[in-house]
């Protein structure tokens, strides 16, 4: 037998960990907290599905939600707007002096005017007996033109149907002239005034008044 060996103890088998992963004092002391978790959990599930009695179930109870329906409503406004007349002026009147109007001639005719006098004028269309107040005649033609030449007036004075003096002129510029004893008599007067042209219209105006 070979003496030159050493002979070395024979090794103890090593020890079991004294803590195993179970016995570790962290995963002990989360036991109690996981329970606790589990435990509300199961206890939410099962009062959501109404195995617990209401007075103990921890689950809110279920909500119910409603429809809201909106309606939209439309409005319809109608403005009545009324106008007030704007006030008038209290002032003076205005007074615009204005010529004789005239009828505007027929087709082919004249418009005539006949003026008389103011000499023994009393009144409106209204003379003193013997008065000589004289007349003149305006004319135009249908286009509006005042006419003097190439005129020619025929003058007829007469007391109701009765003919006190004729009278003829060279031009529609020329007057009528009242004799003395023309207005002598007092009654209702008419003077005529029958007017033709060399153009060729014609017309005829007549005006009355009384003498007093």
């Amino acid at each position: 037998m070979d003496q030159t060996k050493t002979h070395e103890p024979a090794r103890k088998p090593a020890k079991k960990a004294e803590f195993a992963w179970h016995r570790h004092p962290a995963l002990i002391a989360g036991i109690p907290a996981v329970g606790a978790i589990i435990g509300s959990v199961l206890t939410i599930v099962l009062g959501q599905a109404g195995a617990l009695p209401a007075s103990i179930n921890p689950a809110p109870p279920p909500t119910t939600v409603l429809a809201v329906q909106t309606q939209t409503a439309t409005s319809t406004v109608t403005q009545t707007i009324t106008e007030t007349p704007s006030a008038t002026s209290t002032g003076d009147p205005t007074t615009t002096p204005t010529s004789p109007t005239l009828e505007p001639p027929p087709p082919g005719g004249l418009a005539i005017t006949i003026r008389i006098g103011t000499s023994g004028k009393i009144g409106p269309a209204e003379y003193r007996a013997g008065s000589l107040p004289g007349a003149r005649a305006t004319v135009y033609d249908e286009t509006g033109q005042y006419l003097s030449g190439g005129c020619y007036p025929t003058w007829v004075l007469k007391r109701g149907t009765t003919v006190i003096k004729t009278s003829r002129n060279e031009s529609c510029s020329g007057s009528f002239s009242f004799g003395s004893d023309s207005l002598e008599v007092r009654g209702l007067y008419h003077l005529t005034v029958s007017v033709i042209t060399d153009a060729g219209p014609k017309g005829t105006s007549t005006a009355d008044f009384t003498v007093t």
